[in-house]
């Protein structure tokens, strides 16, 4: 996913996840900063009371080189058979499961 996003240089890119009927606003560092959100993403996870086991699907709505916006959708308990991985796709942030 990384490569399709800003490389954010020196400076963070304007960043706007959407859920539902709600949305935060928060930054992305790209390759300085580890390709991380800033801390509004703890706002992010608080008030979706996300847990470890969650699952998180981002669709990418909106991207250039000073903004990306994400609609997120929240995976608990059942998830589809090709969210199951049977190998270690998925397993953790460095081998995410793609979906094309």
């Amino acid at each position: 996913m990384t490569s399709e996003l800003p490389s954010a240089g020196a400076r963070a890119v304007s960043a706007v996840l959407t859920c539902g009927q709600k949305k935060w606003d928060m930054f992305y560092g790209g390759v300085k900063s580890g390709h991380k959100f800033s801390i509004e993403w703890r706002k992010f996870v608080d008030d979706n009371n996300l847990k470890e086991g969650d699952g998180l699907v981002f669709e990418l709505l909106e991207c250039s080189a000073s903004k990306i916006h994400f609609r997120v959708q929240i995976l608990r308990g059942d998830f589809p058979a090709e969210l199951n991985p049977e190998d270690e796709e998925g397993a953790n942030s460095d081998n995410p499961i793609l979906l094309g």
